[in-house]
């Protein structure tokens, strides 16, 4: 068995605080948008434009960058990345008008868009394959505790210092960590895919492929379309329920918007944290006993979720609601740790920020903009927005079933994988 590197262990803690800062910076403007509505006396759809110009050019952005992190080093990509993105922080603190406020968040978006296939393909390249989830979990716990600090000390910062010094002070520990991962060390690309065949002396940095065959080899991978269809639904479903859900308790419940952030946002943070750290062990002990095993803790984790999520929606009381909700979200979060080294078993090293920079804008266009409005749409038509949610799970389910099917075609297309690696 391939050991964990000092190197790995090292990377991974510098990548869990850089993906902090990710997810932190992103929702500092969710917390500070009263206080920006009224300084600058914006209406909701120009608070509301704000967060789309980040997603539009969040969506668009990543597969370009993969494309570059595939042919350059991904430590340097990752780099000027972060510096972009803190540098927009503290534009958007410097603004003196709201084209400038939309510039900020553009450029936010454009930054952080080269970071999450960079950085899940680094790691890799560092940690063997059975070690991927649990590298990826403690990754994505950044995810959960990133988002949950950006709203609270957005706030705290934002009535403490004023909204343009809370953007400042957020900029600066990005800039500093943008300089450590610059002069990281970066192993040759596929490194522990080599080492774990034990071909180490034949590593070497290939040359990339081409971009009209790199396409052509991801879009001829079995178990890569059924990772992008997977994600595609259940993205479709998740994002749209995350987006709806505190409303909904607010409209069903009777909780006012605070007490339905803070339930929901506690219920987010402990649930979902757990349920990255434990699907990424569930994982790597699954793909030990055969190679679809990661793919059987993404369907597994859905399969029994919906019917939890579904009885939450319906649940006469808030308690229920609560407590359904949140064993709902443990399990729906193994999917994170999952998904990428899944496509990783299929994937050539050179190929593998492109496999995940197309995974992003497949599930930010298909799922994060049509989500909202499809839940939205259905209940108007219905009159009931717990009709909507449970569309959103069916078409989750069916994400999960579609998984089930895709899992004999993942052994064929590990092996071939391997082979590309020894020729």
């Amino acid at each position: 068995m391939v050991q964990v590197s000092r190197l790995a262990r090292i990377t991974l803690f510098v990548l869990f605080w850089a993906n902090f800062l990710n997810f932190f910076d992103r929702q500092v403007l969710a917390a500070l948008a009263p206080i920006l509505q009224r300084y600058w006396q914006l209406s909701d759809a120009q608070v509301g434009l704000l967060a789309t110009a980040f997603e539009i050019v969040y969506a668009l952005a990543p597969l370009p960058i993969a494309v570059v992190a595939d042919r350059w080093l991904r430590r340097r990509v990752i780099a000027l990345s972060l510096a972009l993105w803190s540098g927009a922080m503290a534009l958007t603190g410097l603004a003196v008008s709201y084209a400038m406020l939309l510039l900020g968040r553009a450029a936010l978006g454009l930054g952080e868009a080269g970071y999450g296939p960079s950085a899940l393909a680094w790691l890799s390249d560092l940690y063997p394959p059975d070690h991927r989830s649990r590298a990826v979990g403690v990754h994505d716990l950044a995810l959960v505790v990133g988002s949950a600090a950006g709203y609270a000390l957005g706030g705290v910062l934002g009535h403490a210092l004023g909204w343009r010094p809370a953007f400042l002070v957020a900029a600066l520990p990005g800039l500093l960590l943008a300089l450590v991962i610059w002069f990281l060390p970066e192993p040759p690309k596929g490194h522990s895919d080599y080492a774990a065949l034990g071909v180490e002396g034949i590593v070497k940095t290939s040359e990339a492929l081409p971009l009209r065959a790199a396409l052509a080899e991801m879009l001829t991978t079995p178990t890569l379309l059924i990772v992008y269809a997977v994600a595609v639904l259940i993205n479709l479903a998740t994002a749209g329920i995350i987006y709806w859900l505190p409303g909904f308790a607010v409209r069903l419940h009777g909780l006012d918007e605070a007490q339905a952030g803070v339930l929901i946002g506690a219920a987010t943070v402990l649930a979902g944290g757990a349920g990255v750290l434990v699907g990424g062990w569930l994982a790597d002990r699954a793909v030990r006993r055969h190679p679809a095993g990661r793919l059987l803790v993404i369907s597994a984790g859905y399969v029994l979720g919906c019917p939890l999520a579904l009885a939450a929606v319906f649940a006469p009381d808030l308690i229920p609601f609560i407590v359904l909700a949140s064993l709902a979200v443990f399990l729906f979060a193994f999917l994170f740790p999952c998904l990428p080294p899944l496509a990783y078993q299929v994937i050539r090293p050179q190929l593998r920020a492109t496999a995940m920079g197309l995974y992003l804008l497949a599930a930010h266009i298909l799922g994060n903009a049509v989500a909202p409005p499809l839940i939205g749409w259905i209940s108007d038509r219905t009159g009931d927005l717990r009709l909507g949610l449970a569309s959103a799970l069916l078409l989750a389910l069916v994400g999960a079933l579609v998984g089930l099917w895709g899992m004999r075609f993942v052994a064929r297309d590990s092996r071939a994988m391997q082979d590309r690696l020894c020729e």
